[in-house]
C-alpha cells in the first residue's frame, strides 16, 4: 500500500527522445562543420587570388583589357597579376 503523502513516481526519460536528441545534435554538429569548411576554402581561394576574372586569365594574354583597361594604355610586359 502506498501512503497518501508520498507524491506520484516521475516517470523515467523516454529512450527513442534521447536517441532523436542525439540524432539532431549530430546533424547540427556536422552541417557546422561543413559551413566552416566551405568558409575555410573560400578564404583560401580568396587569399591565393583564385577567384574572379584575374584568376582566370592566362599571363600570355596580351590585348585583352576587359574590365580592367578603363582608357589608360596598358604597360606592355607587366604581369596582370602585380
Amino acid at each position: 500500500m502506498g501512503s497518501i503523502l508520498k507524491g506520484p513516481s516521475i516517470p523515467g526519460p523516454d529512450p527513442e527522445l534521447a536517441a532523436q536528441r542525439k540524432a539532431e545534435e549530430e546533424r547540427l554538429a556536422k552541417e557546422q562543420q561543413a559551413a566552416e569548411a566551405a568558409k575555410a576554402d573560400k578564404e583560401r581561394k580568396q587569399r591565393a587570388n583564385l577567384l574572379g576574372q584575374r584568376s582566370l586569365q592566362d599571363e600570355d594574354i596580351s590585348g585583352f583589357g576587359g574590365f580592367r583597361r578603363m582608357g589608360t594604355t596598358p604597360s606592355k610586359g607587366k604581369s596582370i597579376r602585380s
